[in-house]
């Protein structure tokens, strides 16, 4: 008797570890049936007129993971975002980095003295913005150092959404190059129309580019930037929306004008800083809101390093 309960309990071990849900032949001279088998409909349901193994989640269940899946994925998304900004601006900032390079090569080139922002030459155009190439602009001086056109969206900022244009603008909706870097060409002044200088005109500017238009100025000289290091050469353009500023990112820095649509920018294009060169080469992040204040950075956009405050629009 006691052989006979020790083989069943070998039967029923065997039977859970090949195969619970059938009947195997016994090890003795005839068949047993598994105990198991007996047990098997306690682990079936029936599930749209079919036999599934298992068990099926419950509406409590299914609505308990989703609201998981959503906490998390509102936990994930910030980062991701900002993970994103971060690459855009190491991104932007190597971008700002060789044109820093590109400008230097000019200078070491061209007598020591940085390029006018923008310069018809003998070309007759008057400064209306209706010539068909762009190469009167101050990208167009670096491109022998900077091999990337200013149409090329690899050119510019990734965290810019506005228009790239270079073409001009041909008819009544004449318009300057539009994207994502701009000269400084006008130094801390705002706007030309609001202030005129006794002794060198309505359009005196204390910025790296005048224009050679009416009134022709020399280009600037290497040695009269006072403080290379805190002046800035080349940043990023103010944009917000085309609904907003009328028009893309333009081709030169704005200083001033922290209220004006015209002038609008994103605070957040890529996390909290907006890039800037300067004129010694280092490549620099910087708030906004203090970057275009000429109550914060005036000096830096001069290169007399003075504030001016004369020129400064609001």
């Amino acid at each position: 008797m006691a052989n006979l309960v020790l083989t069943r309990n070998k039967i029923r071990q065997a039977c859970q570890s090949i195969d619970q849900f059938k009947v195997r032949p016994s090890v003795t001279n005839g068949l047993v049936p598994c105990p198991t088998y007996v047990g098997v409909k306690m682990f079936k349901r029936r599930i749209g007129g079919r036999f599934a193994a298992g068990r099926a989640f419950t509406l409590v269940e299914l609505l308990v993971t989703m609201a998981v899946i959503v906490i998390l994925a509102s936990l994930l998304l910030p980062v991701i975002s900002k993970a994103k900004g971060l690459a855009n601006s190491v991104t932007c900032k190597n971008h700002l980095r060789q044109m820093g390079m590109a400008l230097a090569m000019y200078v070491n080139d061209s007598q020591n003295r940085y390029p006018y922002a923008y310069d018809p030459g003998n070309s007759g155009d008057n400064g209306n913005y209706n010539a068909v190439e762009y190469n009167f602009f101050w990208f167009s001086k670096l491109t022998p150092y900077y091999q990337l056109q200013w149409t090329n969206a690899a050119y510019h900022c990734p965290g810019y959404k506005g228009p790239i244009i270079g073409i001009l603008n041909e008819g009544t909706n004449k318009s300057g190059p539009q994207g994502s870097y701009g000269y400084n060409m006008r130094g801390v002044r705002g706007s030309y129309s609001h202030y005129s200088d006794p002794v060198a005109g309505p359009r005196v500017n204390y910025g790296l580019g005048p224009t050679v238009r009416a009134v022709v100025r020399p280009a600037i000289a290497e040695a009269a930037v006072k403080a290379p290091s805190e002046m800035f050469a080349i940043g990023e353009t103010r944009f917000l929306s085309l609904s907003t500023n009328g028009g893309g990112g333009g081709w030169f820095m704005n200083c001033g004008s922290l209220h004006s649509n015209s002038a609008a920018f994103d605070p957040a294009r890529h996390g909290k800083n907006y890039n800037t060169v300067c004129c010694d080469g280092h490549v620099a992040g910087m708030d906004p809101w203090i970057l275009f204040n000429p109550a914060d950075t005036a000096p830096m956009w001069n290169y007399d390093h003075l504030p001016h405050p004369e020129l400064w629009t609001p």
